[in-house]
């Protein structure tokens, strides 16, 4: 009798422990399935990496003018590269076939092998998508008007573009048509309204790196340049700001912007400047550092020339 009251009690416990095993499988089974539905449909999105185009054939009688070039410089240093977006023509005697592989930087940039740039922007919150560049120039056209995305780390004063078909050079002044690369993110921004115009005002930054009259200006020890960085999104008409002040909310000091004859070596001082849409530039502010003081917080004081009314922004230094 005993022996067989042991036998159910060993079954029973078999019993139970294959009902946990099956649990346990069943239950790592549900796990997997909704993760797996989470991560395609609930998990948070992630930049789509973006691949470099499949190389096409190549006309051999094509021509390539530049019509135009923008130079987007990264005044955070948290990309490592600046680059240029081209507005580029290309002509032939038939439908156009080009493969950018052809159109290599003095860096050595291929053109057709820059997703790693691309990818590194979408990483750190920039819109590629804005971009409005081409991965590859095919049309069945003659004639072909494009933009491309020019990457580069120098820090000289040009950059070259060889086309390996012609031997041909493009040559890039990377001291004109300066944007700031932050007009495709501002995720900190602060949008105003002026008569017909929007304008957007950044958090501000200290810089380090200043001209004045176009010399290298060392910005004292004890001193701070403070810098807010403007871009015009929209207006219908020319804006120019004409006056800009930080007051401190504290004591009611006035910190007058600084004159159009500093800048930084990144970004021009946007001050009396005509501005449309699409400009940017930035307002400079010098002061003494504050050290441990809590006297931060203040008002951005900005006087356009369409209006007699200043704007007034609630900001603080950082």
């Amino acid at each position: 009798m005993a022996e067989r009251r042991k036998l159910r009690i060993d079954r029973l416990i078999i019993f139970i422990l294959a009902c946990l095993a099956a649990l346990a499988v069943l239950t790592f089974g549900m796990y997997q399935l909704f993760k797996m539905l989470f991560d395609s449909n609930g998990g948070k999105e992630k930049p789509q990496p973006i691949t470099d185009p499949v190389p096409v054939s190549t006309n051999d009688d094509i021509r390539i003018n530049l019509n135009d070039y923008e130079v987007y410089v990264d005044d955070t240093d948290n990309l490592g590269f600046n680059f240029i977006l081209a507005d580029m023509t290309f002509k032939s005697d038939k439908a156009i076939s080009f493969d950018l592989k052809n159109l290599q930087t003095s860096e050595k940039i291929h053109l057709n092998d820059v997703s790693k740039y691309l990818n590194t922007l979408n990483e750190k919150g920039y819109r590629t998508d804005k971009l409005g560049y081409v991965a590859s120039v095919v049309s069945d056209q003659k004639e072909y008007t494009c933009r491309l995305f020019i990457p580069y780390t120098t820090d000289s004063y040009s950059l070259r573009l060889l086309n390996a078909l012609d031997a041909s050079m493009m040559e890039f002044d990377l001291t004109h048509n300066k944007k700031d690369i932050t007009s495709l993110k501002f995720d900190t921004e602060q949008k105003i309204e002026i008569g017909d115009a929007s304008v957007k005002v950044s958090s501000s930054s200290i810089s380090t790196m200043m001209l004045h009259n176009g010399e290298d200006y060392q910005v004292p020890s004890t001193m701070n340049v403070y810098t807010f960085k403007i871009y015009v999104e929209e207006s219908a008409s020319k804006l120019k700001i004409v006056e800009a002040n930080f007051v401190r909310e504290s004591n009611g000091d006035v910190i007058p912007c600084m004159d159009e004859s500093y800048e930084s070596e990144k970004i021009r001082n946007c001050l009396k400047k005509e501005l449309v849409t699409g400009d940017n530039g930035a307002l400079f502010f010098e002061t003494a550092i504050i050290g441990d003081n809590p006297d931060f917080n203040g008002f951005l004081m900005l006087k356009f020339d369409n209006s007699d009314d200043w704007i007034k922004i609630p900001t603080i230094l950082e």
